[in-house]
């Protein structure tokens, strides 16, 4: 019996290392088609986009989705109607499901440009059935453009937007179009330079899927839809808390193309405290998993070359990776009891993944300091980079939990729970879901856990798991460090 459930737990082990071993080899893959493309100063398209820019101007439709934003809508509406764009071939709508005085902020600023002659109106729901879903579809129904252009609340684009933006879609067959994101705040502490650097590393890679043809996960905002896109499509699905990805998918299942323009960037802000981050990534998370088995067999059925296939499948199962790395966490206690010197075909394994881990963290680290804008490392002492690069990785380890957590509501369909991530000035104030609370403790949980595989490992002088066991108590102490940080600061909300 104990061979038996050694066996299984080295078979899952190695499972999980193969698969990750799989994303490794094709991120690098895509990384240096990001890194060729990013060195070409213009492509052949972006001096076609130049030519035809002033004499292609549609009418478009900018959807501003807002739920309790009070503390950035003012400048939101600002930036929007500031936008260089015809008057008479824009429209903006305030989607407003707002329960707070955030409504009487928007209607103000609204009615002030109103009266100048611009196109902005106030569209509020009686109730927030479907979430931002549900408001996306709402005020479609009542726009005339024939592009959508959909910003958050905490989002500010450039004034050329749309002027850089919309004469992409004289390609009839491309369905829509994501642009960079850049992030005010990202120098306020290490949980957001951390945040910056991830969502960096995500753009970087997005540059060459986007180069290469293959399949990409976009966000649902700072983006442009065509609407007979999201007309074939249906429109937004409320089923799933990550709708924007819900829609992506759909669209390049169904043939129809994408653009990526990183150097078009619009600012967006940051979660600055740990519970408004973690609730944030469990969301995600859980959205992810969801669409990525939601989709798979509509992908894998559709002819394509191998290698944009295994780029779809290591892109779509990105999440479930990262949730199976805490599933490592979880093994790594009873490894240390199943696992002799004997074994030693499995301490190759384990010798491999670390390879891989270190491999990752190299590429992970190149792509998030481009992505994110940044030439160089910050001038610093070895030991404080070298502590960083470390930081860095190990907070993907409690990423993995808010994740796993997320895949295990959804296995418990609780996947329809929408909370909205505060920011700025809101993160003093709103008080923070049950799901917090519990990903606290699963927090305090694996930090206990993985500090008890250390004295375990040392005692039964089997060190092989150890340096996962330390990262993990890094990444882990940081974050409950922050917790209590953030108790300290906010009080318990």
């Amino acid at each position: 019996m104990l061979a038996l459930l050694s066996l299984l737990t080295q078979t899952l082990f190695v499972a999980v290392v193969v698969y990750f071993a799989l994303y490794v080899l094709l991120e690098l893959r895509i990384l240096l088609i990001s890194n060729k493309a990013e060195r070409r100063k213009l492509t052949e398209l972006e001096w076609s986009l130049l030519e035809v820019e002033n004499d292609y101007k549609p009418v478009v439709s900018v959807l501003l989705p807002i739920h309790n934003e009070s503390s950035v809508v003012e400048r939101l509406i600002d930036a929007i109607c500031n936008l260089d764009y015809p008057a008479d071939r824009l429209e903006i709508l305030v989607l407003d499901d707002s329960t707070d005085h955030t409504s009487e902020l928007a209607q103000a600023r609204i009615q002030q440009y109103s009266a100048s002659g611009i196109n902005i109106r106030h569209i509020h729901r009686e109730n927030r059935e479907g979430y931002k879903a549900g408001n996306l579809i709402y005020g479609i129904r009542q726009s005339a453009g024939e592009f959508f252009a959909i910003f958050d609340a905490d989002f500010i684009p450039p004034r050329n937007f749309l002027l850089k933006t919309i004469p992409c879609f004289r390609d009839p067959q491309l369905g829509f179009l994501q642009t960079g994101i850049g992030y005010e705040n990202r120098e306020v502490s290490f949980l957001t330079r951390f945040q910056a650097m991830e969502m960096g590393h995500q753009q970087y890679v997005t540059v060459g899927l986007n180069e290469d043809g293959d399949m990409a996960s976009l966000s649902g905002s700072s983006c442009v839809w065509r609407k007979a896109c999201v007309e074939a499509l249906g429109g937004w699905n409320a089923s799933t808390v990550t709708e924007d990805v819900d829609l992506g998918y759909r669209a390049q299942i169904g043939d129809w193309k994408y653009a990526f323009l990183r150097d078009v960037v619009s600012m967006s802000v940051l979660p600055e405290t740990i519970s408004a981050f973690r609730v944030q990534r469990e969301r995600w998370g859980r959205g992810l998993i969801h669409n990525g088995f939601k989709h798979a067999r509509q992908m894998l059925g559709q002819r394509m070359p191998i290698m944009k296939r295994l780029h779809g499948i290591s892109m779509m199962f990105s999440s479930v990776l990262l949730a199976s790395i805490y599933v490592l966490v979880l093994l790594s206690l009873p490894l240390n009891y199943l696992v002799n010197s004997e074994d030693s075909g499995f301490y190759w394994v384990v010798l491999i993944f670390f390879i891989l881990v270190v491999v990752w963290a190299f590429d992970n680290i190149f792509g998030s300091y481009k992505g994110a804008g940044l030439s160089r490392l910050p001038p610093a002492g070895i030991v404080r980079m070298v502590w960083e690069a470390w930081l860095y990785v190990a907070m993907f380890l409690p990423m993995a939990w808010y994740y796993f957590a997320g895949g295990v509501r959804l296995l418990l369909g609780m996947n329809g729970e929408f909370n909205r991530t505060p920011k700025g000035k809101d993160e003093s104030r709103t008080g923070t879901p049950r799901i917090n609370t519990i990903l606290l403790l699963g927090e305090l949980f694996t930090f206990v856990y993985s500090l008890l595989a250390i004295i375990v490992a040392i005692h039964g002088e089997n060190y092989f798991l150890i340096p996962m066991n330390m990262t993990v108590c890094v990444g882990f102490g940081v974050v409950l460090y922050w917790s209590w940080l953030e108790r300290r600061c906010y009080g318990n909300n």
